[in-house]
């Protein structure tokens, strides 16, 4: 006979987002259940670089992202866990072309949102990172008091400090079926045959959302990418090589170290910032596929994948091109048509929320999408993710 359950909100996915949502409402007294299909942070949040920032053109993804970096931060007061949140800078290197429009976002970060963040001369990047060749770039980005996290370890930590304040836990577990009444969530069925019975249900399943909405016969603007790491092995000269997280305008491709002896490097083409580098996007196009169901894809990548990836940076850091090379993997992003998270409700079933589409860049906003999310399911509606919704598209 298969259980039935009763709470106040169900959350669907243990990733950063849904982990950042059960510990708000857990927090605030209310009745949660967590369902994930996995164990948490098993999605893309795993796998992300998790690279941890305030630059952002849309001033409400940086006051979404000083939030959740903040979380991350408070995570070992809040739950009583290790450090997750890694403070070695972020420092972005900015071509001539881009120069213009981030020096007023900086200015505008810096005046109403709270500061953290200031542009540099091409010389004083030059005295932080003597070994990097910046002829072609114009200035450089500084946030000092960022950098990046355990990304596993960040979730994991959420979900045990939403149990500890009484969530339940549902892992191994995937939803088979979202119920509705009259227009309104009622609950979800899962694959082991579980009942839960929830006026409320957040969908925080990252790749997993268009599938699962797709049941009540909605179609949301998402697709899914393939996308891949690079993973070089530096044996105590990571940090040498690369004092800080780097993230450059002109050859698209970010990068950061892991610890003292690995160094991470990803392509990237200015999505998420809120203006793509057009000509980085057309060249990187070709070597990211869709996936066209998620979880099915190759998760290791070839050497001719890694080569491609790091030499967007040789370039720019010659030093990595003595390093040996270890293996590297793919992992998801869950892709909207403009690079930004889409946090709405279910069209015409209400107390039904997803946030999904995070485009690749997502995990440090997460903890802040979450807790809004959670807020709002309720019923206090944020502000902050009101640009979000789905009318943009149409």
């Amino acid at each position: 006979m298969s259980d039935r359950l009763t709470c106040d909100v169900v959350v669907v996915g243990a990733g950063i987002a849904g982990a950042g949502a059960a510990y708000w409402l857990a927090a605030h007294g209310y009745n949660t259940i967590i369902v994930e299909r996995e164990s948490p942070a098993s999605g893309p949040t795993g796998t992300s670089s998790a690279l941890s920032h305030l630059f952002y053109m849309e001033a409400e993804l940086s006051q979404l992202a000083r939030r959740g970096c903040q979380i991350l931060k408070d995570l070992p007061e809040m739950t009583g866990g290790p450090k997750v949140f890694h403070e070695i800078g972020m420092m972005w290197g900015v071509g001539a072309a881009a120069a213009p429009v981030w020096s007023k976002t900086v200015a505008r970060i810096r005046n109403q949102e709270g500061g953290g963040i200031e542009t540099i001369s091409v010389e004083d990047l030059g005295g932080m990172a003597p070994n990097f060749n910046l002829h072609d770039l114009a200035m450089g980005v500084w946030e000092e008091d960022y950098g990046y996290c355990d990304p596993h370890e960040s979730a994991n930590e959420l979900i045990r400090g939403a149990r500890a304040k009484g969530a339940r836990y549902l892992g191994k577990r995937s939803v088979a079926v979202i119920g509705t009444t009259s227009g309104k969530v009622s609950g979800v069925t899962l694959s082991d045959g579980t009942e839960i019975s929830a006026p409320r249900v957040i969908l925080a399943c990252g790749p997993w959302t268009k599938a699962l909405v797709a049941t009540l016969g909605v179609d949301l603007p998402l697709r899914i990418e393939r996308h891949f790491m690079a993973v070089l092995n530096a044996p105590g000269r990571a940090r040498a090589i690369l004092p800080f997280c780097w993230c450059d305008d002109t050859s698209g491709h970010y990068s950061r170290p892991e610890g003292k002896n690995t160094i991470l490097v990803g392509t990237w083409s200015g999505g998420g910032t809120g203006q793509r580098n057009v000509d980085a996007y057309t060249k990187q196009a070709a070597h990211m596929h869709d996936v066209k169901v998620a979880g099915e894809f190759e998760s290791s990548i070839s050497t001719e994948e890694t080569v491609w990836t790091i030499e967007h940076m040789v370039s720019r850091c010659p030093d990595i091109a003595e390093l040996g090379l270890r293996p590297g993997y793919a992992c998801m992003y869950d892709m909207s048509p403009d690079d930004l998270p889409v946090i709405d409700q279910v069209p015409d079933v209400e107390g039904l929320l997803f946030t999904a589409g995070s485009s690749g860049h997502g995990f440090k906003l997460g903890p802040a999408v979450g807790e809004c999310i959670a807020k709002w399911a309720v019923g206090d509606k944020q502000a902050l993710i009101a640009p979000f919704g789905l009318t943009r598209f149409t």
